[in-house]
């Protein structure tokens, strides 16, 4: 492997992206246990017929099977977003099925900021958005990010070294 392509960082988001939705999933189970419970006490079976009965039952069932799916979609698509910071380029790698690849070259990269709010905090966490002069991604975002502040650093000094390098430099 060529030494200037070398990675240096591998990263990945956290899962406490997900935590609205296990905030919503904390609170729709209990209430399905609860609407599962009040559709067997309470279920007009004169005017349902017999047909529909049992589905009707196992609509809550139906319900939690459905979320467990979409939590689990949700995991999966913070599970597979990768970062990697080489000394050449920043490569950002996501999908499920249909993965799709991003790679901005240092010398594009014009700008950072750091965002730490306080549920990211207490995790050790931040957010690390880069302003470039790419086209097609002019703002990138790395969310959720173990020691943001170190990344940051790191990856300008790695942006003012390939400047250097390739002697580019930004005229505003």
């Amino acid at each position: 492997m060529n030494n200037t392509k070398a990675l240096h960082i591998k990263l990945k988001p956290s899962q406490l992206l997900n935590l609205p939705v296990f905030l919503l999933g904390i609170l729709l189970i209990p209430g399905l246990f609860l609407l599962d419970e009040l559709l067997k006490l309470y279920l007009p079976v004169d005017f349902v017929p017999d047909k529909f009965e049992r589905y009707i039952l196992n609509l809550p069932v139906f319900l939690a099977v459905l979320f467990a799916g979409y939590l689990g979609y949700y995991m999966l698509k913070i599970y597979c977003i990768r970062y990697e910071i080489s000394s050449e380029e920043l490569r950002h790698y996501s999908g499920i099925l249909n993965r799709k690849h991003e790679f901005i070259e240092h010398y594009r990269i014009k700008d950072f900021a750091v965002d730490r709010p306080l549920i990211y905090r207490l995790f050790g966490l931040g957010n690390l958005t880069i302003y470039t002069s790419d086209k097609t991604t002019p703002v990138f975002k790395m969310e959720a990010i173990k020691h943001p502040q170190d990344i940051y650093k790191t990856l300008r000094d790695l942006v003012e070294q390939n400047r250097r390098e390739k002697h580019v430099f930004e005229v505003d």
